[in-house]
């Protein structure tokens, strides 16, 4: 009975001392506030009644040391109205409107401090949160501009070499982070015994304190500072990178950008000098706002006309407009073939797959599902096939909802590209994937080098020019389109090789005949085949070629830069048009010639009864060959005659139009319209 008691006892005290401690802890963190907020009421006026911008700069000093506290998170609510000139009203902790996990920027709260003993890389719990303010120990740095207007950190007091006191400081996007070119190479070496001790239970490598180091589902490691929201490629393990430099430049460009940040993250780019990876050359950096879902910049950020925001579209000059290729930099990119990586591609961690993000992106890919199969001029980037997969996919994505799960975050993204490209939401907006929203249908010249190529060419360069022109529309190449073209094209190809590998054994077979081959004199059915051989064999290697190169340009991508290389020359697509429609038209003239043969080899005779049945049945083969040709040109032209006069009469106007095509330029109308409004071009 008595050692039942001592036990009863025993526990009642180990209870009541966990109780007092946890008491004490907690007693000590509110002690420790109030300290921090008598030491600020020391220095600082608080003006009661209207004059509300002193404490709502108070709640913002201390904030750090709230939210490292342990304690539940405080809001405070507006129950004025800000003045001219007050900053908005902020919360002590995190905001009122991200508490939710339906929102792209809600996180997890602060962990408590003594988890930092505890290091895992499996949640965020376990984030190390610094117990002083974030201020403290950090180097004074001072964000001006230099000479030339560009703007550089100058450390004061805190490096003593001028180059490494002062830091280029560069606006970046996404598309810049040099994380898949940094070319660091690993030692060919032979491998060691490698000895694991017992005490050897944590596999992980030691970070700087206040970061946390994640894997990305690709493989590269990153950093993330939980409490001032910084994203970081640079190596913040122990003597590494300086931490308190980096975080300096953090605060320095918060400071700077002079608007609230406090639902923002901030990406740093470090460019260090080769073999000294603690000196820093320049800094480019972004900030990304989760509730636009775009980036932005503390300094003006120039758009180049071939850069990854403009994109070289043309007349892009709207910021309703530019917002959908900001907005493609923060999405990962649904285009199929693009290198690019954007910010949510980029760092997927630490934070939750919306319900609302996910919704909107499957009602955007069964709307596109619909599309391509009721449209044959869709804008889709994706065939019919590829979003099949992804609507299956996105099935078995929809239980990451409101989970923290870095994979499904990394693939959940927007066609926000695709809109830009198709000025989603502006008046002139593509609708049709073949329709140009530049120029008139038919705007395109014909010179008179390509119309008489055409004639020659049994009119297959003007097909091959209508197709090109439905792919190539205003310089822009949509997907599924280009690889139905270069399908269509190889299958053709392929045709081709078959017909004149019949047709050169034909011509072969046909100079074997006793007759047409004269020892003494090449006859006219000799000279004939020899010309029937050479097409057709110009025609099998034609095709080879041409099968060969488009295995160069199979993707959307390598088709863009292929065609801008064969359209941007002077004779632009009718080149392009003639290359394709080569193949077809040797092969025809191979047959012409062999008929040419053929007949020749009949006619040559001065029997009656031969000549009596076979012109008649010549006549009546040739109209039916040259059938399908007329009726095809018909509609083109009142009659023969009369397209000969017409042509006939333009002949003494071809050259000066030759002149004037290869001195001006092939697209007027465009010209004319930036020449009338030069101020809506964008610099």
């Amino acid at each position: 009975m008595a050692t039942f008691s001592s036990d009863i006892l025993r526990k009642f005290a180990r209870f009541v001392a966990l109780l007092l401690k946890s008491s004490l802890r907690r007693a000590c963190y509110t002690l420790r506030i109030f300290y921090a907020l008598l030491r600020r009421l020391g220095h600082m006026c608080i003006r009661l009644g209207h004059d509300t911008s002193s404490i709502r700069r108070l709640q913002e000093e201390l904030r750090p040391a709230i939210c490292s506290s342990g304690l539940p998170t405080i809001h405070t609510l507006s129950t004025d109205v800000n003045q001219a000139g007050d900053r908005p009203h902020s919360t002590l902790a995190v905001p009122v409107d991200i508490a939710s996990p339906q929102h792209p920027l809600y996180l997890t709260p602060p962990p408590h401090p003594n988890s930092r003993d505890d290091f895992s890389i499996g949640t965020v719990d376990d984030i190390p949160v610094s117990n002083t303010s974030f201020d403290s120990g950090l180097p004074q740095i001072v964000l001006e501009m230099n000479t030339t207007d560009e703007p550089q950190f100058v450390f004061s007091g805190h490096a003593a070499a001028l180059s490494e006191r002062i830091i280029k400081l560069v606006p970046i996007i996404p598309t810049d982070v040099k994380r898949y070119d940094r070319n660091i190479k690993m030692k060919w070496t032979e491998p060691n015994c490698f000895v694991i001790t017992p005490k050897d239970n944590k596999y992980v490598e030691e970070v700087q304190y206040g970061w946390r180091d994640f894997v990305h589902p690709e493989g590269p490691r990153v950093y993330y500072h939980h409490e001032t929201r910084v994203f970081t490629d640079a190596d913040m393990r122990l003597g590494k990178m300086d931490s308190k430099k980096l975080l300096g430049m953090a605060k320095a460009l918060k400071d700077y950008a002079k608007r609230s940040v406090t639902g923002t993250e901030l990406v740093l780019e470090l460019n260090t000098e080769k073999g000294r990876t603690n000196i820093i050359k320049s800094c480019g950096y972004y900030f990304v706002d989760h509730v636009k879902r775009v980036i932005f910049w503390a300094h003006s950020y120039t758009c180049e006309p071939h850069g990854e925001i403009l994109f070289n579209v043309k007349a892009a000059k709207r910021l309703s407009h530019i917002k959908y290729s900001l907005e493609s930099q923060y999405w990962p990119v649904l285009s199929k073939g693009s290198s690019s990586r954007y910010h949510c591609e980029l760092y997927p961690h630490n934070r939750y797959l919306p319900r609302q993000i996910f919704e909107e992106l499957r009602e955007i890919i069964v709307h596109a599902n619909a599309e391509t199969i009721t449209s044959d001029t869709s804008l889709a980037p994706f065939d019919g096939n590829e979003l099949a997969k992804m609507l299956d996919l996105m099935d078995r994505i929809e239980g990451s909802i409101d989970k923290m799960h870095a994979y499904s975050v990394c693939v959940v993204g927007d066609p926000a590209k695709v809109k830009f490209t198709n000025f989603c939401g502006q008046p002139g907006v593509r609708v049709d994937a073949d329709r140009s929203i530049y120029y008139k249908e038919g705007h395109e010249r014909e010179t008179l080098i390509f119309r008489l190529l055409n004639l020659i060419l049994w009119y297959g360069p003007r097909k091959h020019y209508k197709r090109v022109q439905r792919v190539w529309v205003d310089e822009i190449i949509n997907a599924p389109r280009w690889k139905d073209f270069i399908n269509q094209l190889d299958n053709e190809w392929l045709g081709f090789t078959i017909y004149s590998t019949v047709m050169l054994a034909v011509d072969v077979s046909f100079l074997a005949v006793p007759g047409i081959i004269d020892s003494s004199l090449q006859t006219s059915p000799a000279i004939a085949v020899y010309m029937s051989s050479l097409c057709a064999v110009g025609s099998l290697v034609l095709a080879v070629l041409l099968v060969d190169q488009s295995k160069d340009y199979q993707t959307a991508e390598d088709g863009a830069l292929y065609m801008s290389l064969m359209t941007n020359g002077i004779p632009g697509m009718e080149n392009l048009a003639l290359m394709h429609s080569l193949p077809y038209a040797l092969l025809v003239w191979a047959m012409v010639f062999f008929g040419l043969a053929l007949s020749i080899f009949i006619f040559d005779t001065d029997d009656v009864v031969t000549l009596a049945t076979m012109i008649p049945g010549w006549i009546i083969v040739l109209i039916f060959t040259l059938w399908p040709t007329i009726f095809t040109l018909w509609p083109t032209m009142n009659t023969a005659v009369g397209w000969l006069l017409n042509f006939a009469k333009s002949l003494p106007r071809q050259p000066e139009r030759v002149i004037q095509y290869l001195r001006g330029s092939r697209h007027p109308e465009l010209d004319q319209m930036f020449i009338d409004r030069p101020s809506d071009r964008v610099a």
